[in-house]
């Protein structure tokens, strides 16, 4: 599998934080209506546990030129204990610095002028049989996000989906809009394919890090080090119309540092999770429980 690191420009605002797990979702959606039913069926036969061949895993969206710091206690990281306030602040990492093991020279979105701003605006349900609100007035806020420039990363199995089917799924999605509200301009952005680049590191280490929320169940670790994160899911695009939600998950959070009891070569951990709900057409539903991973300097 090929590691590609995809930088796009918002065009629009966006209404869904970019998390791998469900870029992904919305890239089986594109492939659904570019390349058909029956091509996106093979592609995630081999995706779920059966097969353990995912043919793509999604990054969740970082700063241009940036990466998570790892979210290990201070110790770990060479951090004074007593900046834990300004510690906290400090997020991000270039490739080399994480891989290396600089942990001290992460930044925070001040320092890397990642300006990132939310809003929220308050809405109003409409019955739209009746064109009235519910009993009395309903407001409820949405929050909108204006996003700086972003690195997306793809590692893709080229011999499921060849990097040109991979180019017209994405420029699909780009021009679909990603997230709630993509219908009414949403989630838009730009991307350069001169610019798609290809990275390679030493896979090789004892200690990992994930670029997206996944599901370590069943993985045999020494350590691992994570905050949770819970999926409360959504149905779309043709599956939005019966019971729009799915069951909760419980994931692992970007960032997340996995530590093996000796050295070994990965470059993604996870499962991938189906079983989302009860509407048996709905049961051929895979969710994205992989994360690309990178491999970290060993841990003292």
């Amino acid at each position: 599998m090929k590691l590609y690191r995809v930088p796009i420009t918002p065009t629009s605002q966006f209404a869904t934080k970019l998390k791998g797990d469900t870029l992904f979702g919305q890239i089986c959606w594109a492939i659904f209506y570019k390349f058909g039913k029956d091509r996106l069926t093979e592609l995630l036969k081999a995706y779920k546990k059966e097969g353990n061949r995912p043919f793509l895993v999604v990054s969740d969206g970082f700063p241009s030129g940036y990466l998570p710091k790892p979210k290990m206690p201070s110790r770990f990281l060479g951090e004074k204990s007593e900046d834990k306030k300004l510690n906290r602040k400090k997020l991000w990492l270039r490739l080399d610095e994480l891989i290396g093991g600089e942990y001290t020279k992460a930044k925070s979105d001040k320092e890397i002028e990642n300006s990132d701003a939310n809003d929220i605006t308050i809405h109003n349900a409409l019955n739209y049989k009746t064109f009235h609100t519910g009993d009395g007035f309903d407001p409820h806020g949405l929050t909108i996000s204006h996003l700086d420039k972003k690195d997306i990363y793809f590692l893709l199995d080229k011999s499921q989906l060849e990097f040109n089917e991979f180019i017209e799924v994405l420029e699909l999605l780009s021009d679909m809009g990603y997230g709630k509200k993509a219908s009414i301009g949403k989630g838009r952005f730009e991307y350069d394919k001169d610019k798609i680049e290809l990275i390679e590191v030493d896979r090789d280490s004892q200690a990992f890090i994930t670029l997206s929320p996944f599901s370590p169940k069943g993985l045999k670790v020494k350590t691992i080090f994570y905050d949770p994160f819970t999926r409360f899911g959504k149905f779309g695009a043709n599956r939005a119309y019966k019971n729009a939600f799915k069951k909760p998950i419980l994931l692992a959070d970007v960032a997340s540092v996995v530590i093996f009891d000796e050295v070994q070569e990965h470059q993604y951990l996870g499962n991938p999770i189906s079983g989302l709900s009860d509407i048996p057409e709905y049961s051929d539903t895979v969710h994205q429980g992989y994360s690309i991973v990178l491999p970290l300097k060993e841990l003292s």
